[in-house]
């Protein structure tokens, strides 16, 4: 009797060291996938993209290893999100497309950001998108929008679980006496998937991106504007005193256009008021197309700005001193 019973104490004593063996081997295997699995899935459902600080004080940044934006070139899942975060200490937009290209924004526009300010943009479409900053436009990046990936992390996580626990068998020991069963419950791993929170993406119309020349003359396919756009990437860019410039003139314009442009939009009258006041601008502009090198784009630029001067300012002061000397005598 005490052989037989010794021998039922071993194998019951045998069978429970198996089992809590092979429940901690279980435990210590899915441990260890559960660690490392995060390294092996990158998450493309969101990106923010912020300017590098200084880039806006003037070219350069285009030039360098990490561009002029971090991340400069950026990876999305279809249906991610695309976080433009205004970081900097000047404004900035964020604009589908080149400088070069005759409609611009046909993707996304973040409108005029001050700092502090941020947009967002969900993509639909699958594909390799550039953008810039319509303020500085020596500052360009790119999105590539890839095809989300079907399983989830959780999915791959519950899958080699599974894996694992089909080798541990229920073991089942029958001595003599005692007959007894060991059950492992399944691994149950709950999976969670976050659906992103689509924000609805406004418009360049709403957000008042227009420039006023595109405003008042109803598209950016307008001779007017051409002629504008034209000025600016084959006169003004291509030298160092024009890239100045603009960087200057642009940190301006952009504080007031939009307002001005909304109100174009609003009001028929005050859209022909501006045109017809954009009319002696635009020919006295006409003179920069003839600039090639940076003596010539210095010195017509300097003398457009003052023919400009002269007459939106020196001709109205001058009415105004001679109407209000007629009036006294």
């Amino acid at each position: 009797m005490l052989e037989k019973f010794l021998c039922i104490r071993t194998g019951n004593c045998l069978m429970k060291t198996k089992a809590i063996s092979s429940i901690f081997l279980l435990f210590t295997i899915t441990l260890g996938m559960i660690s490392m699995s995060p390294v092996s899935f990158a998450d493309h459902s969101e990106i923010t993209i912020t300017p590098i600080s200084g880039s806006g004080s003037g070219p350069g940044c285009e030039l360098t290893d990490e561009g002029c934006y971090s991340p400069n070139t950026a990876t999305v899942d279809v249906g991610g999100v695309v976080i433009f975060s205004n970081t900097d200490n000047v404004a900035h937009t964020f604009s589908s497309g080149v400088p070069s290209d005759d409609i611009i924004g046909t993707e996304f526009n973040s409108g005029m950001l001050a700092p502090g300010d941020s947009a967002e943009w969900i993509p639909e479409n699958i594909g390799e998108f550039s953008y810039f900053d319509m303020i500085h436009p020596w500052m360009q990046g790119t999105i590539i929008v890839q095809e989300a990936t079907e399983e989830t992390h959780t999915e791959v996580v519950e899958e080699e679980i599974e894996e694992v626990v089909s080798p541990v068998v229920v073991e089942e020991v029958v001595s003599p006496v005692v007959v007894e069963e060991v059950v492992e419950e399944p691994v149950v791993v709950e999976e969670v998937v976050e659906e992103p929170v689509v924000a609805p993406q406004e418009s360049e119309e709403e957000s008042g991106g227009c420039l006023i020349a595109t405003a008042a003359y109803g598209s950016e396919l307008a001779p007017q504007v051409q002629m504008l756009r034209e000025i600016r990437d084959n006169q003004l860019m291509n030298t160092e005193s024009g890239s100045a410039f603009m960087s200057s003139f642009n940190e301006a314009y952009y504080s007031f256009s939009p307002y001005i442009a909304d109100m174009e939009r609003e009001s028929p009258v005050f859209k022909e008021i501006v045109k017809a006041g954009l009319t002696p601008m635009l020919s006295s502009l006409a003179i920069m197309e003839n600039a090639e090198s940076e003596s010539e784009v210095l010195g017509l630029g300097l003398s457009v700005i003052a023919l400009n001067l002269g007459m939106y300012i020196g001709l109205p002061a001058f009415g105004i001193v001679k109407f209000i000397q007629l009036r006294k005598n």
